[in-house]
């Protein structure tokens, strides 16, 4: 039986725990560092998604 529980994190907590991780045999934590990664990334989406687009370098010409 799964129990599936929901925690928030800020980003430098998250960051902490794979550290911490990180000090563990990789075949230990491989499947949860991926899956911390994977809902990070998903979370982070929509907030990236809204940030405007990098202006255009004036000393970097434009493709044609």
């Amino acid at each position: 039986m799964s129990i599936l529980v929901t925690i928030e994190h800020t980003v430098e907590e998250l960051n902490s725990i794979l550290m911490a991780l990180a000090e563990r045999p990789f075949k230990e934590v491989a499947a949860l560092i991926s899956k911390l990664q994977s809902h990070g990334q998903a979370a982070l989406a929509p907030t990236r998604a809204a940030d405007p687009a990098p202006a255009a370098d004036p000393a970097t010409p434009e493709a044609a």
